[in-house]
């Protein structure tokens, strides 16, 4: 197949005492080899689960996953398939140069860790806090380390579980663009998960809308990077996005 990867017919379900909870449904989508997908979606709507199993930490219930050959996909997360958290998820005791080369330990050299090292902290504009802890970083540089940590993988696809959903809106925007030119610089293929609209716009070239674990609607995003979501020539998308999701009611009860 194209590079890249395809699900056929993904269904995950879970067991309950009371009967099971399916999470995905049927699902088939092809993410294509350097392409910059968001999945959009209410609460519950089976985002996670769909990063869960891309991952490899778990398996459908049904279906296939295929990856194409250039995803070099291993036994475990990492290999091919590299995630990041909606919590940095960093070791405490250890620096942010630690922090990002620890993985690589017994896997490459010394030189080429300390080398692979300098280069992921340069990219990521951490160089001058390479022998910081954790505690002394705030929310945004936290987690560009834990973006760091699964860029020293070098895997051919990176995966995004909400990472920006506890940030304020100025970090948020910030790194929202740094996200946008690590896909630019690197070409990898880049899967976001979000709730957020405005975010969705702002990094996908196409956002797929997710609804009880089923593909609800796809939007492909004409505009170059960077975008300015609030122009006037993102508003008719932003309303059709929105109605997708939840309908007039978003529009005209709440915000």
């Amino acid at each position: 197949m194209a590079g890249g990867i395809r699900l056929q017919g993904i269904t995950k379900r879970y067991p309950l005492a009371e009967g099971e909870i399916r999470a995905l449904d049927g699902l088939s989508l092809f993410f294509p080899k350097g392409s910059f997908t968001v999945v959009l979606g209410r609460s519950g709507s089976g985002k996670t689960t769909l990063l869960r199993l891309l991952a490899g930490l778990e398996e459908p219930t049904e279906g296939r996953i295929l990856f194409s050959e250039d995803v070099r996909r291993g036994g475990r997360c990492g290999d091919g398939v590299g995630i990041v958290f909606q919590e940095p998820r960093l070791m405490p005791w250890l620096t942010v140069e630690d922090n990002v080369a620890f993985a690589l330990k017994g896997r490459l050299e010394d030189a080429e860790i300390a080398a692979r090292t300098t280069s992921i902290l340069a990219l990521l504009g951490m160089e001058t806090f390479r022998s910081a802890y954790p505690d002394q970083l705030s929310g945004g540089m936290a987690q560009r380390v834990a973006l760091g940590r699964t860029l020293a993988f070098d895997p051919e696809v990176i995966l995004m579980d909400e990472p920006l959903g506890a940030l304020d809106y100025f970090t948020r925007r910030r790194l929202q663009g740094e996200i946008a030119g690590l896909h630019r610089e690197t070409g990898k293929t880049f899967l976001l998960v979000t709730h957020d609209v405005e975010e969705a716009l702002a990094l996908g070239d196409r956002v797929v809308v997710l609804e009880a674990g089923r593909v609800t609607d796809c939007f492909c995003i004409p505009f170059d990077r960077p975008r300015e979501t609030g122009c006037p020539e993102f508003l008719p998308l932003r309303r059709r996005v929105l109605e997708s999701i939840a309908g007039e009611q978003c529009l005209t009860g709440g915000h």
